[in-house]
């Protein structure tokens, strides 16, 4: 069956919305809107992508149309699908991740007339599974295998907790539950208490807790990335990435597998082909029981050469998959 992929990267705050109406933000809508043909790196020959809005100029003119014109992908809008719900009626549909917006947003557009979308139940066992609390059970499953350099994360629910930890550790990241790209974190060493306090107390008023985690001097930012279906978790590759100072997303390193993991050789003695096995292990006890899609473990390798075997777990598409499937 031909996919349906749909790029909706304001993914992860319509999982902390949890609403079936969220509206993304304006930026994260010219985001979407400038790169609606991404998808394309990815996608197989003779795929589908559907806009989530009208574009405001030609479709030739976005980013990406050169690689959906080589591989013969379909490009549909919003409103050639409304005059004509059953051309997307035999499609699997793919988004960017999976939220309550989006099905519904599917659901309509198509008539109810589109099948392969997920469940409310579902949704909700994967915006469960994506809070970033995941990655202490993760790492807990992990811990005969972690330097002694690295450090669970913990779950604060007070600000006062939150704010006693920045005292007396002032070089902390707080991080919303549900975000991405490095937007919801704060990296505190620079910050005075009038700044961190109020931003713990915005986040858990709006989230129900924040995530406090020991910022590390990073040497390598890196990921693992893997399908999941019928239970079992598939390792696709590795993936090497740029973040700024304050840990947001800025590049992918593009190479062949071999170049990337000569990268991650190189910035530490400590990587063992063993730590991708154990995470596969996980996988298939944590999450791929309850989910089927693809996934990527962010790690990194610190300042002292150790190697941190999940920073964060993203239960959907991501650059670095992205990047993979085009190198391939």
């Amino acid at each position: 069956m031909a996919s349906l992929h749909i790029f909706n990267p304001d993914t992860d705050y319509a999982l902390a919305a949890d609403s079936a109406y969220y509206t993304a933000p304006a930026r994260i809508i010219a985001l979407r809107k400038e790169n609606a043909l991404l998808p394309a790196l990815y996608a197989d020959t003779g795929d589908t992508i559907l806009l989530m809005d009208e574009p405001a100029d030609s479709v030739e003119n976005l980013k990406y149309n050169h690689l959906a014109t080589a591989k013969s992908i379909t490009i549909l809008t919003p409103g050639e699908i409304a005059g004509n719900p059953d051309s997307i009626s035999s499609l699997q549909p793919l988004p960017w991740g999976w939220n309550r917006q989006i099905r519904n947003w599917l659901i309509e557009i198509s008539d109810g007339k589109i099948s392969g979308i997920p469940s409310e139940a579902d949704l909700s066992k994967l915006r469960e599974l994506s809070h970033r609390r995941t990655t202490i059970a993760f790492l807990k499953e992990m811990e005969d295998m972690l330097d002694p350099d690295i450090r669970i994360p913990e779950e604060v629910n007070s600000t006062a907790r939150g704010v006693s930890s920045f005292r007396s550790e002032r070089r902390l990241y707080f991080k919303a539950p549900w975000s991405s790209s490095g937007r919801g974190i704060l990296l505190t060493d620079d910050l005075e208490e009038k700044h961190v306090e109020p931003w713990i107390r915005g986040i858990i008023r709006k989230q129900g807790s924040v995530m406090m985690e020991r910022a590390y001097i990073r040497r390598l930012d890196f990921a693992t990335e893997w399908q999941c279906r019928d239970g079992e978790a598939s390792f696709l590759g590795y993936s090497v990435f740029n973040v700024s100072r304050r840990g947001k997303y800025q590049s992918n390193t593009t190479g062949t597998q071999d170049s990337l993991l000569d990268l991650i050789k190189s910035a530490t003695p400590k990587w063992n082909p063993a730590i991708t096995e154990k995470q596969k292990s996980v996988l298939e006890k944590l999450i791929a029981p309850f989910y089927s899609g693809p996934l990527g473990i962010d790690m990194l390798v610190t300042g002292s050469g150790a190697v941190h075997p999940c920073v964060e777990i993203n239960l959907r598409h991501t650059m670095g998959m992205a990047n993979l499937k085009r190198s391939i």
